[in-house]
């Protein structure tokens, strides 16, 4: 079980303000913790190949592809002004 200086000492790395009262459940807690790290380091990971993810991850994305859009004279068919191949809207900073 951890100490209350090793207790004080993490709570002063984390910027946590721990009372008296918190002490012996804190230090339970962490206790707790650090045996669960233990046993994780005693598993034999010799055969298994580093991750950086549980799951696999792959790209979805799609390949970048040119595909046929509407063409500048079909979009501005409908535009209530147009200037040079460009819709045109009123002003609005002066």
């Amino acid at each position: 079980m951890l100490t209350a200086e090793e207790v004080l000492k993490v709570a002063k790395l984390a910027n946590l303000q721990i009372d008296g009262r918190e002490m012996g459940k804190t230090a339970q807690d962490l206790s707790a913790i650090l045996g669960h790290i233990e046993q994780l380091g005693k598993l034999d990971t010799a055969n298994v190949p580093p991750t950086s993810h549980v799951i696999g991850v792959e790209n979805v994305f799609r390949e970048d592809a040119i595909v046929a859009r509407f063409d500048h004279a079909k979009s501005l068919a409908n535009a209530p002004a147009q200037a040079k191949n460009y819709f045109s809207v009123p002003r609005i900073i002066e």
